[in-house]
């Protein structure tokens, strides 16, 4: 009964959805989204909603499925910080329409060692996107993630 409940609850935004929510992070008028999708503004006000409940509950789903002590969260941004005491790291939860929930552990490590150093390249390299923020392909991805975040967390003054 309890997993049918969660499960029900964790829903990921439709891609209209997606989509509003990304243009709304990126400070996009609501009425030019409107326009755009050729839809009301009251829509795009209910969709936006929609999309930051989903949001939120897939980040405190993956966050207490991680055992992580979340200190910031929001889902009108995608974004949570906390911390992992399995890893002993500040841990980062990050929400993509293209890449869906990701788990960031902050450390220093040889990346190019690392089978996933291309994934996070990839991964990393389309947040900054979404997030409008440069980050060089040619550090590594550790360097790129803190980087990154750090920028979130000052715009979002978490830091």
């Amino acid at each position: 009964m309890w997993l049918n409940e969660v499960l029900r609850s964790l829903r990921f935004p439709t891609k209209q959805q997606d989509i509003i929510w990304l243009k709304r992070r990126q400070k996009t008028n609501p009425s030019t989204i409107a326009e755009k999708l050729q839809v009301s503004r009251p829509y795009i006000s209910k969709a936006q909603r929609i999309a930051e409940q989903r949001i939120e509950r897939l980040l405190r789903n993956t966050a207490n499925v991680m055992r992580i002590e979340v200190s910031n969260l929001s889902g009108k941004y995608g974004f949570a910080i906390g911390y992992s005491p399995m890893h002993k790291s500040k841990t980062y939860i990050t929400y993509s329409p293209s890449y869906g929930v990701n788990t960031w552990f902050d450390h220093v490590g040889p990346c190019e060692e690392c089978e996933k150093n291309d994934e996070c390249h990839r991964i990393l390299q389309v947040l900054a996107e979404e997030w409008q923020v440069q980050i060089p392909n040619s550090i590594p991805p550790t360097e790129a993630a803190a980087h990154l975040f750090d920028n979130v967390m000052e715009r979002l003054n978490w830091s």
